[in-house]
């Protein structure tokens, strides 16, 4: 998130700055768009935070993520921490030469105190090869 280039990859649902190391918070639905020149061999990868101070309002967080459209799975944090997610995507459900949406859905989100709903701490996120 910290590379100058990633706004290209969003499509909405983050903040429009990176913080800290280069993270970036993001809403109760974050999109990202990738490019693939092939459809086999890929995981999707994403490294994500969720702070203490937000889990104690929300309690635990279940994350629902999809890949154009398609749920490829739904995780539930109990706690704090930072969280490696990654996940073999079927080569049907991906498109070459085209861009591909991965989204992601957090429930509950955390309502910041100037009424901001987020969702997770995103660290990095990607497809990477098998």
């Amino acid at each position: 998130m910290k590379d100058p280039d990633a706004g290209e990859y969003i499509v909405s649902g983050t903040r429009d700055f990176s913080e800290g190391a280069g993270w970036r918070w993001t809403h109760q639905r974050p999109e990202l768009r990738f490019k693939l020149r092939r459809t086999e061999g890929w995981r999707f990868s994403l490294d994500l935070g969720l702070p203490a101070p937000n889990m104690e309002q929300t309690g635990p967080v279940t994350i629902t993520f999809f890949i154009n459209g398609r749920r490829l799975d739904r995780v539930r944090y109990p706690k704090p921490g930072d969280f490696h997610f990654e996940k073999a995507v079927p080569p049907e459900w991906l498109k070459s030469g085209e861009l591909n949406v991965f989204a992601a859905y957090v429930e509950p989100s955390w309502v910041s105190p100037d009424g901001e709903k987020l969702g997770f701490v995103l660290q990095r996120a990607g497809f990477v090869s098998q």
